[in-house]
C-alpha cells in the first residue's frame, strides 16, 4: 500500500518546522547547533540541492537579482 501525501499541506508543514528552527538558532545567540562535522558526500547532496532550490526560486521569480551579490525575495 504506497501513502499519498498532499504536496502543499507538506511544504506548509516544513515551512513551520523551518521557522521553529531558525527562532531556535536565533536564540542560541548564533552558536552551532551540530557538532559533529557532515560527512562530505552529505555535505555535497546539501550543496547541491540548495543550488537546486536557488535556482528554482531565480526560474520562477520568487528570487529577484536586484544588483551585484543582491537579492530580492518576493514571497
Amino acid at each position: 500500500m504506497t501513502r499519498r501525501i498532499d504536496y502543499d499541506s507538506y511544504l506548509k508543514e516544513l515551512r513551520t518546522k523551518s521557522l521553529h528552527s531558525y527562532l531556535d538558532l536565533a536564540a542560541l545567540g548564533g552558536r552551532r547547533l551540530r557538532t559533529k562535522p557532515r560527512d562530505p558526500k552529505e555535505a555535497e547532496v546539501l550543496r547541491l540541492l540548495d543550488r537546486k532550490r536557488w535556482e528554482r526560486a531565480l526560474a520562477s521569480g520568487r528570487l529577484e537579482k536586484i544588483g551585484p551579490r543582491r537579492y530580492r525575495w518576493n514571497g
